[in-house]
Order: structure tokens, then C-alpha cells, then sequence
């Protein structure tokens, strides 16, 4: 068998580590996502109450919801191997940072922004919904 270069461990030991954020993260994710699934749901048979039959749903139909969530995800664990990439080119940048603090601050700054993109949607039907 042939001997691993150093390169080649390391960029390993990273792409495991970053793998077993990607379950933490989807986890994290996976919360408020069904949180926000649940609230327009709720919401929407809320606005549908004082309609008629036959009008549409005021919000999205509920298939359009569960694609939208699916293609979100789909988006966010894209974005997530950018972390990957970053913690690779800081650290062949040579800054004195050591690898396991670049990855959590590189983990937790996305996973905030993340978060931040999850919130606007519901923040968005939390104003609408209370009216002008």
C-alpha cells in the first residue's frame, strides 16, 4: 500500500470533519425549518377561514412549500461545502490561526447566516399577517 503524503492526510482529517458538521448543521437546520413549515401552514388555514371555497390558498400551496423547503436545503448544504473550501485556503494562506478554531468560527458564521436566511421568510409573513 502506498504511503499518504502529509497534504493528503490532512485534506482527509478535514473533509471527515467537515462531513460530521454537515450532520450537525442539517440537524440544526432541520428545527426551525420544520418550525417555519408548521407556522404557514397554521397561518395559511388561519387566512382561509373567512374565504370561499375555490379561491387558492392566500399563502403558497402546500406542495409549492415542501419543494420550496427541499430546494432551500439543497441550497444550504451547497453553501455549506464553501466552509470546506475556506478552512483550506486559510489555512494554505498560513494564518497563525490553528485549523480547529478556523473551522468552528468558519461553521458558526454560516450557520448563522443560514439561520438568518431561514427567519426572513417568517419574519416577512409574521408582518404581513398583521395587517396594515
Amino acid at each position: 500500500m502506498k504511503l499518504l503524503t502529509p497534504e493528503i492526510e490532512f485534506c482527509r482529517a478535514t473533509v471527515k470533519s467537515w462531513e460530521k458538521l454537515r450532520l450537525l448543521y442539517n440537524v440544526i437546520l432541520l428545527l426551525p425549518g420544520i418550525a417555519l413549515i408548521w407556522r404557514i401552514i397554521h397561518l395559511q388555514q388561519v387566512a382561509m377561514v373567512g374565504r370561499p371555497p375555490g379561491m387558492g390558498f392566500p399563502i403558497m400551496h402546500p406542495a409549492e412549500l415542501v419543494i420550496r423547503a427541499f430546494v432551500f436545503g439543497l441550497c444550504a448544504n451547497l453553501c455549506f461545502c464553501l466552509g470546506l473550501y475556506t478552512e483550506v485556503v486559510i489555512t494554505a494562506l498560513g494564518f497563525p490561526l490553528s485549523a480547529r478554531r478556523i473551522r468552528y468560527v468558519v461553521f458558526g458564521v454560516g450557520l448563522i447566516l443560514s439561520l438568518a436566511v431561514m427567519s426572513m421568510p417568517w419574519l416577512l409573513m409574521e408582518l404581513d399577517f398583521l395587517g396594515p
